[in-house]
């Protein structure tokens, strides 16, 4: 960072005093950021060396963004911080051992990991926020990270998981960004509002100097104004620090105003010798700095000898345009280096990057492997010397991939594939044809997340295949393009992987592979006995070939499956399938069987056995160093089961501990987190945290199996929630099944039926002519789901299956029978469901007139929610008063009169009309109507008066 011209810090004391303030915060209460926020020239690197110099924290590194587009390297910043560390570190260097194996420049270059490690990203993200915390303690940390308005994906993805990981460490990180450069379609254009949203972030925002400062700074530069050239002078630089010194430094504010802050600047490069200012624009190809051994030797090649190179730089440092460091140069202003870059000629501009690529070509002292081969393929690619921008660019992509930088990984196979054509001979350079490096674009999208972009690279290499003539490279390019589009939740994949296995010979190797992943897709597109029969011979398959991995894949995908039976061999089938991921190192396949396994033993009615394993998950991700990046995600399954056994406090602690990663994962989270909230009744919160599901989320760019949880996050919210909205539930009941099939295609499992039940049954209770055709259109879509043959036989699934007859049946007395099968089951399952099926006993108990055993309900009711966390007060409280509000009545009515027949019939029998029974019962004037043409049709009579007096005849007493 160089240094300014004026000494004085004028008018950013308020600034420097918040990022000092913030830094004791965070050295006394745990770690802190800022985001320093200003126009180009604003004094952001002014302010961020006057903090670094007087910083409380005891150690203090700076890494800056460079730009140098595609090519760039990744994750520069963060590799200068490290690298300041390590040189002055005098703790132990365990950690420093993982840094110096994962990032590339800072010792030996770490072996190239295969293209598809998802874990490897993992591992350096929380080897470097484990590195950072431990180098914070005791006497805290200052880091500083420049211009982030030019950093690579991979730099925002780190900054976002350590600024969402670091807790109770003395940290303080200062990020600058140039605000004006943040077009409409720049990455922070997005990612800034959701760092400010982060609990321990703040922004700071450098605004332009007022008259007075400016007057200020002008003194400070030994310049001396009237009130009007002061006047002049603000107003022509509009405040900006960097304005002020150029309008200074050319004699003043007055004369003609330059078009722009390019041609202010240019106006201290134009009065040097014609060499100086070739040297200026050398320098500025390579950016805002440049080390003086590529810069000697690019000036040689341009006919610069070394006596006229040292001239020019002495005129350009005495010119206050360059500032000279140990190793090198660096332009006063990043905004000097772009004019004097622009200024240029086309075809200087192409002569220079050619001069650059051939001094890199052979190799610059000094400079780090990495750094020489993204320079070389970033100067080559602007020379339009394409062959050595082929191979620049492939060996940059693969140190992008040995430090898991997978985003730039993927730009720069991109770039290799764009430069291919023009390079004749590439796949002899290369050692690879089009189609291998189409299916490592392919796998380089899908384990960055750019499943789309996945998808048409497959599209775009088989467009060009004649799969007659390479069918292994077809299939495997149609597997590709199946894993991207099974991401998406698109049913696309299986036709894919169908014509994949079709392109093979039976016996081919690679069967095994497209089986397992065919399995996967049928079973999550709901196609269970074909997903069945496909992992069963993919598991032959696998084991015929010697093929570990795919075996394992397909045998957590059988267990999954028949999970739903409940049967000891779908436990046993994914232990196996765990233990054999775990031996052959494929750790997503192992993380994926112990989630699923936690499940399966959750639909035993395991309950303390699911939340075990889903510990044991976390467990595993601590041991594999993934735990930070990925433990969020995985924390949200060990949530749910607590919840489930009524242990909320807990379950927040626990997401508190582990932050999610990821929108997908964050997503899941919002609906947990709405579930907390509704148990303890804050139903704003609830709503609030439901609206960030879909902000998340959007519904056209999700699938159908991500949605579930929404529905059923709002289904609680809506059944539970102030003002009884049942029939807006109902409506959206119906808005769920014309989205994703909720109801009918059982996407939303079993489990979630006796939720819409219940609605149903509410509705009913509640007794509006408007809720009565809602009620019976959703009864009829849930019938036919519970009635189904393929309903699952595990014990979770019985339960689930009683629940929901219990509250769909119409007869109180069929009602019951259910609510006792299910009273049993729920004995296993824990208090949650023993609670609910408490309730829906209750109900039917009630309206049998079974007062004594409806009383027992409420009792143990009120035990259970005393006992847990389920929100079940206003339940409880709805049971009683229910109960007591009863009238009693013969347990056997007569001439099959309903117990709600009945209250009419004895309100009839006092004289009332219709609208005054209708007020006595809480009901409207029809409904009354209703029930009273009915009950005249039991008592076979055709008027009021008679049906009293038939009543009376067959023993029902009327008062």
């Amino acid at each position: 960072m160089p240094p300014t011209e004026s000494v004085a810090l004028v008018g950013r004391k308020r600034h420097l005093d918040h990022l000092l303030t913030d830094a004791h915060r965070a050295l006394e209460g745990g770690s802190r950021a800022v985001l320093l926020c200003g126009d180009a020239g604003i004094g952001k690197s002014r302010l961020l060396a006057e903090y670094l110099d007087r910083t409380p924290m005891a150690r203090k590194a700076l890494g800056a963004c460079l730009e140098l587009g595609t090519e760039g390297v990744a994750l520069a910043p963060f590799t200068a911080l490290l690298r300041q560390l390590l040189r002055t570190d005098d703790g132990p260097l365990e950690e420093a051992a993982e840094i110096v194996r994962l990032l590339p420049g800072l010792g030996e270059t770490a072996p190239i990991p295969p293209v598809h490690d998802e874990h490897g990203r993992a591992r350096l993200f929380e080897a470097v926020l484990t590195f950072l915390e431990e180098r914070s303690r005791p006497d805290g940390l200052a880091l500083a990270v420049e211009d982030l308005h030019w950093s690579d994906a991979s730099t925002r993805d780190l900054l976002v998981f350590l600024l969402r990981n670091f807790h109770a460490v003395p940290l303080h990180l200062v990020i600058s960004v140039r605000t004006d450069d943040l077009h409409r379609t720049h990455p922070l254009r997005s990612l800034l509002p959701e760092l400010e949203r982060l609990p321990r972030v703040t922004r700071l925002d450098l605004e332009p100097l007022s008259r007075q400062e400016v007057a200020e700074q002008a003194a400070a530069l030994g310049g001396s104004l009237s009130s009007g050239d002061l006047d002049l002078l603000h107003e022509r630089s509009g405040g900006n620090p960097l304005f002020v010194e150029s309008f200074l430094g050319t004699g003043g504010a007055e004369g003609g105003v330059p078009e722009g802050p390019r041609e202010l600047l240019m106006r201290h490069v134009e009065p040097l010798p014609a060499t100086a200012r070739k040297v200026l624009g050398l320098a500025a190809l390579a950016g805002d700095r440049v080390g003086h051994t590529l810069l000697a030797d690019v000036a040689e090649r341009s006919g610069i000898d070394e006596d006229d190179l040292d001239e020019a730089l002495r005129q350009a440092v005495d010119a206050r345009l360059i500032t000279a460091t140990d190793t090198g140069y660096v332009f006063r202003h990043a905004l000097l280096a772009e004019a004097v870059k622009n200024d240029l000629l086309p075809g200087q501009r192409v002569r220079a990057h050619r001069r650059y690529t051939e001094a890199l070509a052979t190799g610059v002292a000094g400079l780090s492997r990495s750094e020489t081969v993204a320079r070389l393929a970033h100067h080559a690619y602007a020379a339009h010397d394409h062959a050595r921008a082929l191979v620049a660019s492939w060996e940059a992509a693969e140190r992008a991939l040995a430090s898991a930088a997978h985003p730039e990984y993927l730009e720069l196979l991109e770039r290799v594939l764009e430069l291919w054509e023009s390079v004749p001979d590439a796949a002899e350079r290369l050692g690879l044809d089009r189609g291998a490096l189409l299916l490592r674009v392919c796998l380089a999208a899908q384990v960055a997340g750019e499943l789309r972009r996945a998808a048409e690279h497959a599209t775009d290499g088989l467009a060009d295949l004649d799969s007659a003539d390479d069918p292994q490279t077809a299939a495997r390019l149609l597997v590709a393009r199946a894993r991207a589009y099974k991401d998406l939740g698109r049913s696309a994949a299986l036709d894919d992987l169908r014509a994949a296995t079709g392109m093979l010979p039976e016996d081919h190797p690679e069967q095994a592979l497209i089986g397992a992943a065919m399995a996967s897709a049928l079973m999550l597109q709901g196609f269970d006995e074909e997903a069945e029969e496909v992992s069963r011979t993919a598991i032959e398959t696998a084991r015929g070939v010697g093929d570990r991995a795919s075996e394992a894949d397909a045998l957590v995908t059988l267990g999954s499956l028949l999970g739903v039976t409940g049967s000891d061999e779908s436990v046993e089938m994914l232990r196996e399938g765990i233990r054999i991921a775990r031996d052959s190192g494929e750790v997503q396949v192992e993380l994926r069987g112990l989630n699923n396994l936690a499940h399966n033993l959750h639909l035993r009615l395991e309950p303390e056995g699911a939340l075990e394993l889903a510990r044991e998950v976390l467990d595993r991700c601590a041991d594999l160093g993934i735990l930070r990046s990925q433990g969020g995600f995985h924390a949200n399954g060990v949530a749910i089961y607590l919840i489930a056994l009524g242990r909320v406090s807990e379950a927040q602690r626990v997401l508190e501990t582990h932050p999610e990663v990821g929108d997908l994962a964050a997503a899941r989270r919002q609906v947990i987190i709405a579930q907390i909230h509704a148990i303890r009744g804050d139903w704003d919160a609830c709503e609030k945290a439901l609206g960030e599901f879909t902000r998340l989320l959007p519904r056209d760019r999700s699938s159908a199996l991500e949605y579930v949880s929404h529905y059923y996050g709002w289904l609680g919210l809506l059944l539970d929630g102030p003002g009884e909205r049942w029939a807006e539930a109902a409506r959206l009941a119906f808005e769920a099944e014309a989205d994703i099939g909720l109801i009918s295609e059982g996407r939303a499992g079993f489990q979630g039926t006796p939720a819409w039940a219940e609605l149903v049954a509410r509705l009913r209770r509640r007794d509006l002519p408007q809720d009565a055709e809602l009620a019976e259109e959703l009864a009829v879509l849930l019938w036919r789901r519970v009635e189904r043959a393929d309903w699952p036989s595990a014990p979770s699934a019985r339960l689930g299956r009683h629940m929901a007859r219990g509250w769909l049946e119409t007869d109180p007395a069929r009602a019951l029978v259910h609510w006792e099968h299910a009273l049993a089951l729920a004995v296993e399952a824990g208090p949650g469901k023993l609670f609910e099926a408490s309730r829906g006993a209750f109900w039917a108990l009630l309206a049998l007139g079974d007062l004594d055993r409806a009383r027992t309900m409420v009792e143990r009711a009120r035990e259970l929610n005393g006992e847990a966390e389920f929100g079940g007060r206003d339940h409880v409280d709805g049971m009683s008063s229910a109960l007591a509000g009863t009238r009693p009545a013969p347990t056997t009515l007569p001439a099959g009169l309903t117990p709600r027949e009945a209250e009419v019939l004895i309100q009839v029998a006092k004289g009332l009309s219709n609208r005054q029974v209708g007020e006595a019962l809480f009901i409207s004037a029809k409904t009354v109507s209703v029930h009273v043409t009915n009950l005249m049709a039991k008592l076979e009579v055709d008027n009021r008066t008679a049906a009293v007096a038939r009543a009376r005849e067959l023993g029902f007493g009327l008062g």
